[in-house]
């Protein structure tokens, strides 16, 4: 039961942040679509590498930097959501859009994220 007021709580506080729609892309996060991948890759640092990261039941595939990966919150995602598929690819389920949003949270705050445990149960649950 009190699993259930903690997620309560931080889905109210999630409403509370700014609009997702106004979400920025960085050059630590790029949500690849049918543009080249000069334009995907386009600004970002030759010596970041970029790892495949496939999300949500659709697949989407995002290209996150180093820092994104090993950041102990989206450690712990991968963990809850089972890591990788049969092909090696690193796999999340959880909605895109929930997924972008950890993402503005990593890149806007790192270390203000509060429990990284119920953070990743809420992503992974939603």
């Amino acid at each position: 039961m009190a699993k259930i007021g903690k997620l309560t709580k931080l889905k109210s506080a999630i409403k509370r942040w700014p609009s997702l729609t106004k979400l920025a892309r960085t050059n630590s996060t790029i949500a690849a679509t049918n543009e080249s991948e000069d334009k995907i890759l386009k600004g970002i640092d030759d010596d970041d590498q970029l790892h495949a990261v496939y999300v949500g039941k659709s697949r989407r595939r995002y290209l996150l930097s180093s820092d994104t990966i090993y950041h102990p919150l989206f450690q712990e995602l991968i963990e809850r959501s089972g890591g990788f598929d049969h092909d090696g690819e690193v796999v999340v389920s959880c909605e895109v859009v929930l997924f972008e949003h950890l993402l503005w949270m990593l890149e806007s705050g790192g270390s203000q994220l509060g429990s990284m445990e119920e953070l990743a149960e809420f992503y992974h649950t939603c």
